[in-house]
């Protein structure tokens, strides 16, 4: 069983990330008190992007822990963080079981989507095939088997999309967001192909539409970081869309989130975070680890 980010109830941030921007921490912080209290941090973190490295939820009781070791990292080790150890002083995260995928990976790189057909559910994951390039004593269908295998779901479907080379980090969390499903039970995807090369940017849209209905990201105006849009922070109570410091195309995105989820109505926000962005290359999902608590553990 896959869990999409709008089952999420629980928000972890790296507590570096917390003491290093205590001002834009404050402003998701008080959208998040709204809600709820379930957010916080992990400690032992060597960078701000807990997406990446932390285990990704199968159910309620399962977490897949992949090998974060990538290689834009082979020449900065220092940040790469010591899942383990992270986990280990983390009370929250040993209550689970934690199955071991034995792939490099990076959790940016890993969009899960959900068909529904009335009676059963298909899970699908989005990623670049940048899996292919730091795993290469695999091919694709090993790496599908591993995952089938670790996310107990036999007929899960990898969606592989063309790695851009001038994108080092090649994740899809930049590039897809889940919609949700039609009234036919196909899923739906917003994307942000337009900053890419014609070429790739059409083999993205061929690899999505023989799965999704994919809804493009309208802008008036493309900027380098217009990106950060779809890397946007949902749980099932809100969402947080970053804002670049265009007033234009940041009401723009806001707009487009709120006609694609009206069921959030009143509960879509935006946050400016443009210098962050523009310092670190990453955004909201990537400063998130997202999971759904059982609450029948309490």
């Amino acid at each position: 069983m896959i869990i999409p980010e709008k089952e999420k109830t629980n928000v972890i941030f790296s507590s570096l990330f917390i003491s290093h921007y205590p001002e834009l921490y404050k402003q998701l912080s008080d959208i998040m008190w709204n809600y709820h209290k379930d957010y916080g941090a992990v400690c032992h973190t060597k960078d701000y992007w807990v997406r990446d490295f932390m285990p990704v939820q199968v159910d309620e009781e399962v977490f897949v822990k992949f090998i974060f070791n990538p290689g834009y990292l082979q020449d900065k080790k220092k940040y790469i963080t010591d899942v383990d150890k992270v986990i280990g002083h983390c009370p929250f995260a040993q209550e689970y079981k934690i199955v071991n995928l034995p792939i490099i990976l990076d959790g940016g790189n890993l969009v899960f989507c959900i068909r529904y057909d009335g009676l059963d559910e298909t899970a699908f994951v989005v990623m670049t095939e940048k899996v292919l390039a730091e795993n290469p004593r695999l091919c694709k269908k090993q790496i599908e088997k591993l995952f089938k295998d670790a996310f107990l779901e036999p007929n899960l479907i990898i969606v592989w999309l063309p790695w851009d080379m001038e994108d080092t980090f090649g994740h899809t969390d930049g590039i897809v967001r889940y919609v949700g499903y039609n009234t036919l039970g196909r899923p739906k995807v917003l994307v942000n192909l337009e900053l890419y090369d014609e070429k790739i940017g059409e083999q993205m849209y061929d690899a999505l539409s023989e799965h999704f209905d994919v809804i493009e990201l309208e802008l008036s105006e493309y900027d380098d970081l217009s990106w950060a849009y779809i890397n946007c922070l949902q749980t099932q109570d809100f969402i947080i869309i970053p804002g670049i410091g265009n007033t234009i195309t940041d009401a723009e995105a806001l707009k487009q989130y709120k006609e694609l989820f009206p069921e959030y109505k009143g509960h879509i926000y935006q946050v400016q975070m443009r210098e962050f962005i523009e310092e670190h290359g990453g955004a909201l999902n990537c400063l998130t680890w997202t999971i759904k608590e059982n609450y029948q553990k309490r």
